[in-house]
């Protein structure tokens, strides 16, 4: 406090002598010259605060403007990031909804109806899928799943507003199927599934297509999958054939429901 208040009084002291022109006295010039180079430096201290200070002042608004700047750009980037979402979702169900036009059956011809797919198998290897539908759309288990003309499962657990669908990836899956004219039971599997039961004498070809064909069913023949290898296992008369399915449900959002048991 003393070094400001003896500042205050040299300014003051040369200010009166300048003012009152005391200064251009022959015996006060020295006096006035000396209290000059002291309050000078002052002065230039005092200068080079006030520019600091608005300067300071100046880099704090544009701090805090580039603040709210960032901050209107991260929630506009989030909104982004949220539309981008809904639109990747409505461009995946359009393509699966897309599936079902130009059908070799008409859906009409058969109870049914369409169900937004909700969960897949966390494995990875899709043996389940969870659809929104369920007891609250008299959905029962055995129910057909169909994804355009391919199999998709069956229905084989249903809950108040949801059911799991066991698909053709699923080693518990199992259904009668048909290559041609020929009747085979096709058992699920990942990576692959297979023909149960098909005698070395019987002449499939590596790529025949596999389809549904449940006995005494006027169902539509959904498309499970091609047959990929054909082998010899050493079990009595039968081969060994190996089913690559045509789907990967995995990337499936939209399915139709066939309401009729197998």
């Amino acid at each position: 406090m003393k070094d400001y208040a003896v500042g205050f009084f040299l300014l003051a002291l040369s200010a009166v002598l300048y003012l009152s022109n005391l200064s251009a006295a022959p015996y006060l010039k020295p006096l006035y010259s000396f209290l000059s180079s002291l309050v000078h430096p002052l002065l230039e201290v005092k200068g080079k605060i006030v520019e600091a200070t608005r300067e300071g002042i100046s880099t704090y608004i544009a701090f805090k403007n580039l603040s709210e700047e960032n901050k209107r750009l991260k929630y506009e980037l989030e909104l982004y990031k949220l539309y981008k979402t809904q639109l990747d979702t409505c461009t995946k169900n359009l393509e699966s909804v897309g599936a079902f036009t130009g059908l070799s059956f008409d859906i009409r011809d058969y109870p049914s109806l369409f169900a937004r797919v909700i969960a897949y198998d966390s494995s990875g290897r899709g043996s389940y899928l969870l659809i929104d539908r369920g007891r609250d759309s008299d959905i029962s288990e055995g129910f057909l799943v169909a994804h355009g003309e391919h199999l998709v499962g069956i229905v084989d657990r249903v809950f108040s507003g949801s059911s799991r669908v066991r698909t053709v990836y699923s080693e518990e899956f199992s259904v009668s199927s048909g290559v041609g004219d020929r009747a085979y039971i096709y058992k699920g599997g990942f990576p692959e599934g297979k023909l149960l039961h098909v005698r070395s004498e019987e002449g499939l070809k590596e790529g025949d297509e596999v389809f549904l064909r449940p006995p005494g069913k006027d169902l539509p023949h959904l498309k499970i999958g091609r047959v990929r290898l054909i082998g010899y296992g050493g079990e009595g008369f039968f081969k060994d054939v190996s089913v690559s399915p045509f789907l990967d449900v995995k990337r499936v959002s939209v399915v139709l429901i066939i309401k009729e048991r197998l």
